[in-house]
């Protein structure tokens, strides 16, 4: 059997019904605010990846308890977002081939699938008492394992998705459909603008060597937060004429980067999943130790020595000592710190 399958956000919705959800409880209950407030925390540390979409989701998704008649919280909400649905979805006449596959929760989506009479629903499946996620979350691979588990002789005749994150089922269907708003393109046929031309070609050179760019990302984020640091001090409580207070605020303005250099570069960079996360810690510290005594003499040479203090030499050989840390601190990470095991 052949079947249409239908991704449901931004493909047969105008938008993230989830995300409408949520406002809409927040106008129902504005309460519903204190508790995505308090989600923040969790979004961070997803963002971090230092917990999974499911933990995130679980905590954001908790909100449904001041909602105990989740029939006629839906029901409401669909009333004031049904228009939202595309025309090419509303205008087909017959769906009893046509199968919803989405991230998005099973129990709002419910209703809709059954007004269009389709074949299968295929959804996160959310309790709607208390927001916490059964199973896993309905999203990229795990959406072709969860359509073969049940339909394991079945084929894809079209996947209509307006997503990169639908590729695997693209892949696995006969014909992928872009949705763009309400015009349909050949997925693969479909030439974007230029924009999105640019982006994906920088997209596919940052997945050539992922690693390195992630340490130029990182590395100079981390710059950024070093000389953050040493410039607010410098230029406040500090005095850049002063030796001891130039030493002061490299070491300070160190201590600053490299905590926050150890957590990007052992989360993004190289994925470390070394469990004596104190022993790689100390390596990690011991390695920057070299490049700060390295930056320490620089800037006593150079500013202290020669005396070229002025702001203007300051801020130059801050960013000359940054580069050559940048790139010793890359050698000693990946051969002594964050070394494959």
């Amino acid at each position: 059997m052949k079947y249409n399958l239908y991704d449901f956000d931004g493909t047969i919705y105008d938008g993230d019904s989830g995300v409408d959800l949520v406002l809409f409880a927040i106008k129902k209950k504005p309460k519903v605010l204190l508790t995505l407030l308090s989600s923040l925390g969790i979004v961070i540390l997803y963002l971090l990846k230092l917990r999974t979409k499911k933990e995130m989701k679980n905590k954001i998704f908790s909100f449904l308890k001041y909602f105990p008649n989740t029939d006629e919280f839906v029901s409401e909400f669909w009333t004031t977002h049904e228009h939202k649905l595309k025309d090419f979805w509303t205008n087909k006449k017959d769906h009893k081939n046509d199968i919803i596959i989405s991230a998005s929760g099973y129990f709002w989506l419910k209703p809709i699938a059954d007004k269009y009479h389709v074949k299968d629903l295929f959804a996160t499946d959310i309790n709607p008492l208390t927001g916490q996620i059964k199973g896993n979350n309905c999203h990229g691979e795990e959406k072709v394992t969860l359509f073969y588990k049940k339909y394991p002789k079945a084929k894809i005749a079209k996947m209509y998705t307006d997503s990169i994150n639908d590729l695997p089922l693209i892949k696995e269907a006969k014909e992928g459909i872009l949705v763009k708003k309400n015009k349909l393109y050949n997925y693969y046929e479909y030439k974007p603008n230029f924009i999105v031309r640019f982006w994906r070609w920088g997209w596919g050179i940052y997945h050539k060597n992922e690693e390195v760019w992630n340490y130029l990302i990182v590395g100079g984020l981390t710059t950024v937060v070093s000389i953050s640091v040493k410039w607010i001090l410098l230029f406040t409580v500090l005095n850049a004429d002063n030796g001891l207070h130039l030493q002061i605020a490299v070491v300070t303005s160190w201590i600053v980067a490299v905590l926050f250099a150890y957590v990007t570069n052992r989360i993004y960079v190289f994925k470390s999943k070394n469990k004596n996360i104190f022993q790689e810690m100390l390596h990690f510290f011991g390695a920057r130790v070299l490049t700060l005594l390295m930056e320490m003499f620089i800037m006593w040479f150079f500013v202290t020595l020669l005396k070229l203090n002025t702001d203007v030499w300051v801020m130059v050989w801050t960013i000359v000592t940054q580069i050559l840390i940048m790139i010793f601190n890359y050698i000693f990470s990946k051969l002594f710190v964050f070394k494959k095991r």
